[in-house]
């Protein structure tokens, strides 16, 4: 029993020997690597945005008027700076502006009147119809020729020069001089008085015809006498288209005289239509071939060659389209005809303004 004794104790002995030497032999367990923790993200700081730079509205350049150059000048409407100078017109086309210059040239075309701003074709012009005419105290081309003027209207084109038409008198500005009086010294009241004193009395037995004077009163009848050469006013001869209704009628063998000197006066020399220059001022009949027309709401042209700006040309004004049957510009366009007129020159180019068809005769 002792035996046994040991040998259980020497098996429990071996047991525990064995277990120790079994959890001897086992590995170690692997220690794991820690775990990566990246670097934190790097943020940089935002970048400085510079607020930007104040950069201050560019001003027009102020416009220089040609009118500032001219000493001891005035504008009645003082100064403005709404106004161009007549060389920028082109560039307003189509609106409503005012604009400045000096009226260089004038010309009166019988049907229009032209106010040039500039001594050379292609400039601005103010544009006056006979229609406006008595709206001013003088004829346009006399009142304005040569002065400093404002002019306000709507700009349009004619043949690609810019121009505006002037219906109204308060359309235009004139400028005066330093020291020129406004209003010019009248005695008007000591006219009018010399004129009445200078009216006698008219006996009954004499006829008054009524006769315009044009010295501040409207209707004078002075006494008047038939005398063989004219008729006496006030004692004075006067030797006018007057005194042929004073004058007896004339004979039958003077009136046939009268008539053929009349019919010799009337007769109109036939040129011509590269001559026509050569006859400024009389009344001719030009010959030639209408090559090309122009027609506008305003005008009508019919020129005789393609250099129409310094050749001869025929034209026509709106109130007289209707007096023809058809439109000129297509009627006549190709044609060899005669025109007759006085011939007037315009833009340095010679010109007959046609009222009536009867002035043109188509050369069969």
């Amino acid at each position: 029993m002792g035996i046994h004794r040991i040998q259980l104790v020497g098996i429990i002995w071996g047991l525990g020997l064995l277990l120790l030497g079994g959890m001897a032999c086992q590995a170690a367990p692997a220690t794991p690597y820690p775990t990566y923790t990246p670097y934190p993200t790097y943020t940089p700081y935002p970048t400085y945005t510079p607020y930007p730079t104040y950069t201050p509205v560019a001003k027009p350049e102020p416009v220089l008027l040609p009118s500032l150059e001219v000493e001891n000048l005035l504008w009645p409407k003082g100064a403005r700076d709404d106004v161009i100078p007549a060389s920028d017109a082109h560039e307003f086309i189509g609106e409503r502006i005012i604009v400045e210059g000096q009226v260089l040239r004038t010309h009166n075309a019988g049907s229009v009147v032209f106010l040039d701003f500039s001594k050379k074709s292609g400039g601005f012009e103010v544009v006056i119809f006979p229609d406006d005419w008595p709206k001013f105290p003088k004829p346009p081309e006399v009142l304005f020729d040569k002065q400093w003027v404002r002019v306000e209207g709507v700009i349009d084109t004619y043949e690609d020069d810019p121009q505006i038409i002037v219906k109204n008198p308060a359309q235009m500005e004139v400028a005066m001089t330093l020291g020129e009086p406004i209003f010019p010294t009248c005695d008007c009241q000591a006219e009018v008085e010399t004129v009445e004193a200078d009216i006698t009395a008219v006996p009954e037995s004499t006829p008054t015809p009524t006769i315009k004077a044009h010295a501040l009163v409207d209707e004078v009848t002075p006494e008047h006498t038939p005398t063989s050469e004219g008729v006496s006013v006030d004692g004075a001869t006067v030797f006018s288209d007057t005194a042929s209704a004073f004058a007896p009628p004339a004979s039958d063998d003077e009136a046939a005289e009268n008539s053929v000197e009349d019919s010799a006066e009337s007769a109109t020399s036939l040129v011509n239509w590269q001559e026509a220059a050569s006859y400024q001022g009389q009344r001719v009949t030009v010959a030639g071939q209408v090559v090309a027309t122009y027609h506008s709401d305003k005008v009508t042209y019919l020129n005789f060659d393609k250099d129409y700006r310094n050749t001869f040309k025929v034209v026509i004004f709106p109130e007289a389209w209707e007096l023809f049957a058809e439109p000129p510009e297509i009627y006549y366009k190709e044609m060899a005809i005669q025109v007759t007129g006085d011939v007037t020159i315009y833009r340095d180019a010679p010109q007959i303004i046609v009222d009536n068809p009867d002035q043109i005769e188509v050369v069969q």
